[in-house]
């Protein structure tokens, strides 16, 4: 993968899975946990709170000496390997919370840790697939029900208030929580320039690099521009503790815009490709809209397929695909021109329709006798 993806993807970024490699080494870091007690939480807190690639290595080789761990071999390749793991080395990068291949790795969770075990037979795996299936509509069917009630900010602050609105309630509970732990930070304003803010933890702790580090944000209202050197809403999409801290600390009334990625909002599938209540949406002669799809992405695939194993396949897939979109847009616009000059001639109907009922009322209206002895003449 590591030779094949610069190849084939060349603007792709190929890193590790934090989860894979700290799995990897899970035996030797276990006997390590049970020599040193406190290395556990030391080291997963240089994982996890964003510090810069400085001050990463930096606190971890402050962690080898106060351990004397330089000979051992797990932590020796962890170091080896920590560019290609440690968000810290690619923060500008966004990676919209994916970090590992969490999506998969969860639902095998799932599986595992309730429904089936290793010594289970293949008929009882099935049945308890199914089971773990049941269960997991279950429960989004009660996320669904609890959507639709009502929610209510923690604070008053009006971006909270327009964060709630936007985002979907799963985000909005990841703001929330982060909104709760920024009351921690404490915020001074640089000297340098009035909107540039410096903010760290209360508790700078001697234990943890993090905690003595004071992070930079800039908070310009009138441009309303937004950073901090921690880079996690470039990375992620989501702002860290530092910049909710300022927005506190400047009791912002609106978030910009630009912030608010789509893709964490209510609005986020605008014209899916595909929408699960399709079944729903049926045509004129009946055919569901999914059935419909689901042909043409079949027969689709089939030429995708085919045209890949030569430049003449691909040039007579490419002229298909574009003739028909071609074809599909003419038979849109003529149903367009089509329906138009059905009301036009429905509103010319409706005109001659009126004009003839105004002239038959017009003649039943008795005319006057004429007695005028000079009127032919």
């Amino acid at each position: 993968m590591a030779k094949a993806i610069p190849k084939i993807f060349p603007r792709t970024l190929h890193k590790f899975c934090r989860w894979h490699i700290m799995n990897k080494h899970k035996d030797p870091l276990k006997k390590l946990y049970k020599l040193f007690p406190d290395l556990k939480d030391q080291l997963t807190a240089i994982l996890n709170h964003p510090l810069m690639p400085s001050e990463f290595e930096d606190a971890w080789k402050a962690l080898i000496e106060k351990y004397n761990l330089h000979d051992i071999n797990v932590m020796i390749n962890l170091w080896a390997e920590r560019k290609l793991w440690i968000s810290a080395y690619w923060k500008e990068v966004f990676c919209a919370r994916m970090t590992s291949t969490q999506r998969s790795e969860s639902m095998n969770f799932v599986l595992k840790r309730g429904f089936v075990t290793e010594r289970d037979n293949l008929h009882i795996f099935a049945k308890q697939v199914n089971n773990c299936v049941q269960a997991r509509h279950e429960a989004e069917n009660a996320e669904a029900n609890a959507s639709t009630g009502t929610r209510k900010t923690v604070t008053r602050y009006g971006f909270e208030a327009q964060v709630m609105d936007k985002y979907t309630r799963a985000v909005y509970s990841v703001f929330r929580e982060r909104q709760y732990h920024s009351t921690a930070f404490r915020i001074k304003t640089s000297q340098d320039n009035p909107n540039n803010y410096l903010v760290h933890h209360y508790n700078q702790s001697k234990e943890f690099a993090w905690s003595r580090h004071e992070f930079r944000v800039l908070a310009d209202e009138a441009e309303g521009r937004y950073e901090c050197e921690c880079k996690l809403w470039e990375h992620t999409g989501l702002f860290c503790h530092h910049v909710i801290a300022v927005f506190e600390h400047l009791r912002l009334d609106e978030i910009p815009s630009k912030y608010i990625l789509q893709r964490y909002t209510k609005d986020a599938v605008t014209n899916p490709d595909f929408n699960r209540r399709d079944y729903r949406t049926t045509t004129e002669d009946g055919t569901s809209i999914e059935y419909r799809r689901t042909i043409l992405y079949s027969e689709a695939i089939k030429i995708i397929n085919k045209e890949c194993s030569s430049e003449a396949k691909f040039q007579i897939a490419l002229s298909a695909f574009r003739d028909a979109n071609s074809r599909l847009d003419n038979e849109d616009a003529e149903l367009e021109n089509n329906e138009d000059a059905e009301m036009e001639n429905n509103e010319q109907s409706s005109n001659q329709d009126n004009t003839t009922r105004e002239t038959g009322e017009q003649n039943d209206i008795p005319q006057a006798e004429n007695n005028d002895p000079y009127a032919d003449i």
